[in-house]
């Protein structure tokens, strides 16, 4: 099973325990309903996590999954009931992405959220009105989103008009849709665009309209979403590399990476200063760019980008050998 593929799975087991707990006696048909996904993939996911717990496996360290006919019991292990140490960093920074959820439509009313938020908030010493820490996500119109998180369900391309930030023009481009992501105060849509043939993100602040096609736009089974938010880390961490890009990346590139500043450079390119996650992932990024970059800053950047291409030549070496 892919990298992706596995977060996915991950991520519907965390969502889907909690439910079933709060739920006693829930059917299998609901549970599968809700969480859209087959009984028999429900059936391998309630097996997986009858097999977690903590070292020593007693029944009050297993997570406890009992079937009565077509109706399922979820018992946590006694170790859930322990509260979580978490740091004030940890704390605020789970308290920024919850609040972030609240912007989402069908999240806006979730009750179990805003208590969470409420606790958390009197752990942090942040109330909710005179605080001096205000979470802020500009999602553009709730209805895109909306829209958005349906095609994206439905897995439905979406035809959208896009403001381009670096050409201050509108355009029009056919999109299948694969995760939202929220990062720098705004939601990102991240999909194929067809315009272009490649993988981009969309500011959805930046929308005028979206609508939602009868086009199938199937999630591609290696998807990533974490490789999406490597590309916004770097603002925090205070990472950055420097180089330049040639005329026909800079269209679009100032729309979709965190650039923190740029500039005219000789030839019709452009300078640009990326805010980066990790020499890694700026690595991925220069190979991407290929030709079309230079100039690279720092030397630890250029080093990382050739170790990397030395690694893809290796592999492909292996690979013929073993051909």
């Amino acid at each position: 099973m892919s990298e992706g593929r596995l977060s996915r799975r991950l991520a519907r087991i965390l969502s889907l325990l909690p439910y079933a707990i709060q739920n006693p006696g829930v059917t299998l048909d609901e549970l599968a309903g809700r969480f859209d996904i087959s009984k028999k993939e429900l059936r391998a996911d309630l097996d997986l996590v009858f097999m977690c717990g903590l070292p020593g496996y007693t029944p009050a360290d297993l997570i406890e999954v009992d079937y009565e006919g077509d109706h399922v019991y979820i018992r946590a292990g006694d170790y859930f009931g322990t509260p979580l140490n978490l740091t004030p960093v940890e704390g605020l920074t789970l308290y920024a992405g919850a609040s972030a959820l609240t912007n989402l439509p069908e999240l806006s009313q979730a009750d179990a959220l805003a208590r969470a938020l409420a606790k958390l908030g009197r752990a942090l010493g942040i109330s909710n009105e005179g605080s001096a820490i205000q979470v802020s996500v500009d999602s553009g119109s709730s209805e895109h989103l909306q829209l958005l998180q349906d095609a994206i369900a439905d897995e439905k391309r979406v035809a959208i008009e896009y403001m381009s930030a670096s050409r201050g023009e509108l355009t029009e481009r056919d999109v299948d849709p694969w995760s939202l992501i929220a990062a720098l105060g705004h939601w990102y849509v991240v999909g194929l665009d067809h315009s272009s043939g490649e993988e981009r993100m969309f500011r959805t602040d930046r929308m005028k309209s979206v609508v939602k096609l009868d086009e199938p736009a199937p999630l591609p089974t290696d998807f990533d979403p974490e490789k999406y938010r490597g590309a916004f880390i770097g603002s925090e961490t205070g990472r950055r590399v420097v180089f330049e890009i040639a005329p026909p990346v800079a269209d679009w590139f100032m729309d979709y990476y965190p650039v923190v500043s740029s500039q005219p450079a000789p030839g019709g390119w452009t300078r640009v200063e990326l805010a980066i996650g990790g020499a890694r992932w700026a690595a991925t990024l220069l190979m991407k760019l290929g030709d079309q970059v230079r100039q690279v800053e720092p030397e630890e950047m250029r080093n990382a980008a050739r170790e990397l291409a030395q690694e893809i030549v290796e592999r492909h070496r292996e690979a013929a050998g073993t051909s």
